[in-house]
């Protein structure tokens, strides 16, 4: 399949140990990034004041890694008669009980998807998808912990994200299954799609120059979960979306992010700089938690604040 080899994202980067196949494999083609990995996994930052805090979110990130297994599995035997339209509607109805805000479906392009997976036992194998019909949604993060970035509070609140929209996903996908269709469900460590990409492309939003997603009503201060699948969906109904006009004029990420890792320019084109992941993560290792400054700045999310 076309798309982003996982391999070469920072998370899964981080996941290589010195000396197992995997590490020997990605740095004997990707030698120029050993040097900076390996003093990205040898800074060890201790906050002895907020361990429980910490312990906290360590034991959610468990958690979620013990129910990647369920974001795939067999489809019921015998197909229920449901429409398009019908499933889409109850699909979404379901979603936004278990606290979905935004919800969209679109087959998906290329672009959306990662080729090759990175991460855990996966390393290195081709991703394989049930079906290029995605449905796509977004739970809010609370703007006032988020305000709190770069404290781990702040990164309470993002893995909180995590665990909701998996459990939206898992449910989604699960009752695609008892359809009798096939599903999966991208969630934490596990995915099949790139999120803001595959938002995009079901109208959740635009990407900003932040590189997020950025939506009308929330800005950037979401988390995003999707589902593929091969049933026939019919395509939610979509309706401008001008959040990412305001990165046009407006640089307040850039100014404010203390790597300096968002391009503060924009192309003859109309488009946004590339940014620059590894000096953003160095700013995550130095600060010992998710920095978070760029969402918390946006003056979107300031909107969502104060609404």
């Amino acid at each position: 399949m076309a798309g982003f080899d996982e391999r070469d994202t920072l998370f899964s980067r981080m996941e290589l140990h010195a000396g197992s196949p995997q590490y020997d494999d990605y740095y004997r083609r990707n030698p120029e990034r050993k040097a900076r990995d390996d003093a990205f996994r040898a800074i060890q930052t201790e906050f002895p004041d907020t361990i429980a805090l910490r312990s906290m979110i360590d034991a959610t990130f468990s958690l979620l890694e013990k129910m990647r297994p369920l974001a795939r599995g067999m489809a019921a035997s015998e197909r229920c008669k449901v429409s398009p339209e019908e499933g889409t509607a109850l699909l979404q109805a379901c979603a936004e009980s278990y606290g979905a805000v935004l919800f969209g479906t679109a087959q998906l392009g290329d672009a959306c998807f990662y080729s090759t997976r990175g991460r855990g036992d996966e390393y290195g194998q081709p991703v394989e998808v049930p079906g290029k019909q995605g449905i796509v949604f977004a739970v809010t993060m609370n703007p006032e912990e988020i305000a709190e970035a770069p404290n781990p509070r702040a990164a309470a609140e993002v893995v909180n994200g995590y665990m909701r929209v998996a459990v939206i996903g898992l449910v989604v996908a699960e009752t695609i299954r008892q359809w009798g269709w096939n599903a999966s469900c991208t969630m934490d460590g596990r995915a099949d799609v790139v999120w803001p990409v595959a938002a995009r492309f079901a109208g959740l939003g635009s990407i900003g120059r932040s590189g997020l997603l950025l939506t009308d009503d929330y800005g950037p201060c979401v988390r995003l979960g999707a589902v593929l699948t091969d049933m026939p969906l019919s395509r939610t109904p979509r309706k401008p979306c001008t959040a990412s006009n305001l990165c046009l004029t407006c640089k307040k990420c850039a100014v404010m992010c203390p790597a300096k890792a968002i391009d503060d320019t924009i192309s003859d084109k109309g488009q946004f700089g590339k940014v620059d992941d590894d000096a953003c993560f160095a700013k995550w290792k130095e600060y010992g938690t998710d920095c978070g400054l760029c969402i918390a700045n946006c003056p979107l999310t300031r909107k969502s604040f104060n609404d």
